[in-house]
């Protein structure tokens, strides 16, 4: 990835940022210093900068504000507005699902190199139904520690605020819990006063989890078409982003945004707005296939989950549209090269 090309738009998480780490303290003028972003561009239409450039603006804000786990605090302030269209679906998502999958799919809007993990599976369905979300995956640079403990403290942050947000409170168990790889600090009134249940430090991983129910169950129902309208807005945003976001990407995120056992062409073609033969002409357009975008699909959650869950290979072939055990099995070790024992060995 070329980290001097300018891909971000400047008046998305830029802005963000920079609101954020002002209103702890740091001046503007000094966050701004060899960062290459000017105020003289605040008010411009189309700004974008290159992720040297907001990596630059992020430890600037970290150096002006020298406050432990200054992620979190950025994060708790973090205005949605700063997400595009898609950070509004807080407010009338009718589900914690269909809230992160949004956000999963349509962060690319404001942060290209998320394109990948928009395409591979994240959050997981593990034994007792629960819904776990690992906070683990990969930030922009790797390569700089504290730009990377900025960001995952910063996710830490914005994800529990979508859970406390767009979770069903209702149900009977709406508890939210998070694992965290940090050393407990000496202070944890920070971490006591995020929304959640309970925080549990010096783990193997980080991730929040919640009941199936408390993720799953829709809420709000009357703000569900405002949701619909604004999903529709994300999606003509998505499509005229440049190539790097091809069709074929598009119904990859769609497809694992709606997965079931049993979806197929006719009903993504009618949630895209288009007929069957278009989106087929499309995908053959970019040398792509429904069918074989669907099977990868298929075959990338069963694999997520039988690393990650503890579910029962007959629970993971039933809830990823497999026959039987046994054809999960065949069908892993085609996919793999391995078996599902040896995958699940090697995670152990």
């Amino acid at each position: 990835m070329d980290f001097d090309a300018k891909l971000i738009p400047l008046h998305r998480h830029p802005l963000g940022f920079i609101e954020a780490f002002c209103s702890l303290g740091a001046r503007q003028e000094e966050l701004l210093k060899g960062t290459g972003i000017s105020p003289a561009t605040f008010d411009m239409q189309e700004v974008y900068i290159s992720y040297n450039q907001i990596h630059a603006l992020i430890r600037n804000g970290i150096r002006l504000c020298p406050l432990p786990a200054v992620g979190v605090h950025v994060g708790m302030r973090f205005d949605w507005c700063f997400w595009g269209p898609v950070g509004f679906a807080v407010y009338c998502s009718p589900s914690l699902k269909d809230a992160a999958e949004a956000f999963k799919r349509y962060m690319v809007t404001a942060q290209p190199f998320y394109t990948m993990v928009a395409s591979q599976p994240n959050a997981y369905l593990d034994a007792d139904n629960r819904v776990v979300e690992p906070l683990d995956y990969p930030t922009a640079d790797d390569r700089d520690p504290m730009v990377r403990q900025f960001i995952h403290e910063f996710r830490l942050a914005v994800s529990l605020r979508i859970w406390d947000m767009c979770g069903n409170k209702s149900v009977d168990d709406p508890s939210i819990h998070v694992r965290l790889t940090t050393p407990k600090p000496e202070d944890t009134s920070l971490y006591d006063s995020l929304p959640c249940t309970s925080i549990t430090f010096d783990c193997d991983e980080s991730s929040i989890s919640g009941q199936i129910d408390f993720a799953f169950k829709r809420f709000r129902l009357l703000r569900l078409r405002t949701f619909e309208r604004l999903v529709r807005q994300c999606e003509r945003e998505l499509s005229r982003m440049p190539a790097h976001v091809t069709f074929a990407d598009r119904v990859r995120w769609h497809i694992r945004a709606h997965f079931k056992p049993d979806i197929n062409l006719e009903q993504v073609a009618t949630q895209l707005s288009m007929t069957p033969r278009s989106l087929t002409r499309r995908l053959a357009g970019e040398n792509a296939s429904f069918r074989r975008i669907l099977h990868e699909v298929r075959m990338e959650i069963a694999s997520h989950q039988l690393r990650f869950s503890r579910l029962s290979v007959e629970d993971v072939s039933e809830i990823t549209g497999f026959s039987c055990a046994s054809s999960l099995r065949r069908a892993m070790k085609n996919w793999t090269g391995t078996t599902i024992s040896q995958i699940r060995e090697a995670v152990a």
